[in-house]
Formats: structure tokens, C-alpha cells, sequence
């Protein structure tokens, strides 16, 4: 049987949705308590359901946020990724290869390219918020590398002056602070994302104690042999 960690939100709310449904048939169900009613699973249920449309509108908002992102750190023509090489080629032919500044900005370029983020998996759901904060400080030390090769280029004066116009200072100045905003448009999707992750969390916890204890109370009423245990004892959540 799969773990609760191996299983999507989405089969866990199924099998409470469908636990719910048989242990409405039983028309002799008595359980002790109101956690363990079928009237309190209902209303659990309807609470994680809205809740998941916060996730789906919370989630699609930050999606679309990284993939504009993305093309600002490396799909654009003139992504922070593709400026690397073409700064470094300058540098290393305006100041030479054995030069500081080709080794400073060098060193920082190869932190850049090791730094490149995958994208938030969305099969691992109880390690999501985990995945997307590591994400999220992979694109926080790109930029502040990208913003130290900048610095690095202004030191050299008035000998850097690229042909390429995507690589004057103005340019690149303008494509850090792009990259900035897009980082900061995230930040705010996280701000609204993340809780409502936390909180899915913890009504899953919730539910799946109810259901527990659900089976606990059926099996003690009709017995671990009967048939109305069978019917729901392999519904996990």
C-alpha cells in the first residue's frame, strides 16, 4: 500500500469522498463522538474542497509568475543567461585572460550557471513549500551575482564600450532590475501561495485522524470481519 506522502491531495480527498459515501449507507452507524460523524466528515471535506480552489487559483497565479521570470533569467533572446558568455568574452578581450576582473567575473558567471533552477516538482505535494523555497534562493543569488558582474564592468570606466548594445550598461542595468521586479512579482504569488500549502497541510492531518478514527468506530460496531469494515478499511488517506 502507498504511503500517505506517496499520494496526490487530490486520491486522498477521493477516498475520504468515497469512505464518506459508504458509511452514509449504514443506516445503524452510531459512533460516540461528532468528529466521527458523517455529517462532521462532510463538512471537513467541503472545507478542504474550497480550500483547494484557493490552491488552484494560488498556485496558477505563481506559476505564471516563474515561467515570466524564467524567460527573464534564461529563455529571452536577451535572458541574463544568454549575456554571460558575450560579458566575459569582452572582458577577457578588453583586460586579457590572466586578468582580475576576466577572474572575478568569471568565477561569478560559473556561480550563475550553477545556480540554474528546475522547475517546483508537482508530484511530491507534502515537499512542495520545501522545493519552492530552495527554488526561490537559487534565483535570489543569481541576481545578486548577475548585479556583481555589473559592478565589475562599471570598474573598468570608459574602455567598456560594447558594440552589442544588449551589452552596455544601461542594458544590463535595466535587465538586472527586470529581473528584480520578476523576482519580486513571485514573492508575492509565495505570499499567498505558501499559507494556503501550510494549511492544506494541516487540514489533510486533520481528516486523516477523522477517518481513523471513522474505521475505528465501524470496526468496533460491526466487527473487523464484517462487511461494512471490508468495504472501507483499504481507503487511505
Amino acid at each position: 500500500m502507498s504511503s500517505t506522502s506517496q499520494k496526490s491531495f487530490s486520491s486522498r480527498l477521493g477516498n475520504a469522498k468515497k469512505l464518506k459515501t459508504i458509511v452514509s449507507n449504514f443506516a445503524t452507524y452510531q459512533p460516540p463522538i461528532t468528529e466521527a460523524s458523517v455529517g462532521n466528515l462532510n463538512e471537513t471535506i467541503t472545507q478542504i474542497e474550497v480550500l483547494q480552489t484557493d490552491y488552484n487559483n494560488a498556485k496558477a497565479d505563481y506559476t505564471v509568475k516563474t515561467d515570466e521570470r524564467r524567460k527573464v533569467f534564461t529563455e529571452n533572446a536577451n535572458s541574463i543567461d544568454k549575456q554571460l558568455a558575450p560579458i566575459r568574452a569582452f572582458v577577457e578581450a578588453l583586460k586579457g585572460k590572466d586578468s582580475t576582473e576576466l577572474s572575478q567575473v568569471s568565477s561569478l558567471i560559473k556561480k550563475i550557471r550553477g545556480q540554474a533552477s528546475k522547475k517546483v516538482s508537482t508530484t511530491d505535494e507534502e515537499n512542495e513549500e520545501k522545493t519552492i523555497s530552495q527554488v526561490e534562493r537559487t534565483y535570489a543569488s543569481r541576481v545578486a551575482n548577475f548585479r556583481n558582474i555589473i559592478d565589475i564592468l562599471t570598474t573598468l570606466g570608459p574602455s567598456y564600450i560594447p558594440a552589442n548594445t544588449e551589452l552596455t550598461l544601461p542594458s544590463l542595468l535595466a535587465l538586472a532590475e527586470e529581473a528584480e521586479a520578476s523576482t519580486e512579482a513571485v514573492d508575492l504569488a509565495l505570499a499567498t501561495l505558501k499559507p494556503i500549502i501550510e494549511q492544506r497541510r494541516t487540514y489533510f492531518e486533520d481528516l486523516s485522524k477523522q477517518i481513523q478514527s471513522i474505521k475505528n468506530f465501524v470496526k468496533a460496531q460491526y466487527g473487523q470481519s464484517s462487511n461494512e469494515y471490508k468495504q472501507i478499511k483499504g481507503l487511505s488517506i
